[in-house]
């Protein structure tokens, strides 16, 4: 019975809270539905179980025994007794919860990295070639004229982008003074290049893998050693370009 009301806690915790069972969310989520599920469930389960043993022991006509004292006043004592209990109880339900959430979250970011992974390795060649130059201009006199297409990524540092690019084989780096948020729409026509982070676009045509930990995935690129970080927010963006790579 006791799962019985679980279960509505859930459904409770689910619908009229918003807050759905969801292992790809951080733990901020995950302690946020926790924190609505066990006190819910507490309350359930202390006027449940008082009420169900007073029946069993006096009979259903006198059920009403648990919420009033000796001299039959109204009276929560026994309410609040059992929910003490079950308090104590939760804390070794809750212990196991953790380690189970743990767990799913951990299979979860796997089962995702594995997904990108694969996506990676059956994108194949780009088609198309270069794409034709554009420049991208400085709030100063400095400029830079580049293909898209051979753009490595885009890093936003204070006032300045760091543009790493290629240029006859070769990998280059630019610093211009701007925002990335202004490159972004010089750029918006090309959707190979991916803002996967506040502070990142990277062209997803050189992406090689992608691997990560509970705190988020990192990608890695050709030709360069260091990763580059995707927002959670962004997985979903970086999936579909990957898809139509």
């Amino acid at each position: 019975m006791i799962s019985v009301w679980a279960i509505v806690s859930e459904i409770v915790v689910t619908y009229v809270f918003r807050l759905p069972c969801d292992y790809s969310r951080d733990w901020s989520y995950q302690i946020r539905r926790k924190a609505i599920f066990y006190p819910l469930l507490i309350a359930i389960l202390a006027a449940w179980i008082g009420p169900y043993f007073t029946v069993i022991e006096h009979g259903l006509d006198h059920w009403y025994y648990f919420w009033t004292d000796s001299e039959g006043h109204f009276s929560l004592r026994w309410y609040l007794n059992n929910a003490a209990q079950d308090v104590v109880w939760c804390i070794f339900v809750g212990l196991y919860w953790y380690f189970v959430t743990e767990t799913r979250m951990r299979e979860y970011k796997i089962q995702e990295l594995l997904s990108l992974n694969e996506q990676i390795e059956t994108a194949g060649d780009v088609d198309g070639g270069k794409t034709e130059a554009v420049t991208i201009a400085g709030e100063s006199k400095e400029s830079l004229t580049v293909s898209p297409s051979d753009i490595l990524y885009i890093e936003s540092v204070a006032n300045y982008l760091s543009i790493w690019y290629f240029k006859d084989g070769d990998l280059k780096q630019k610093r211009i003074r701007n925002t990335l948020k202004n490159v972004e729409e010089i750029l918006s026509g090309y959707p190979f290049l991916l803002h996967c982070h506040r502070a990142f676009l990277v062209n997803t045509r050189f992406i090689t893998h992608v691997d990560g930990n509970a705190a988020g995935c990192q990608i890695h690129l050709f030709s360069v050693e260091h990763t580059i970080p995707v927002s959670k927010a962004n997985v979903g963006a970086l999936r579909h370009a990957l898809s139509n790579k």
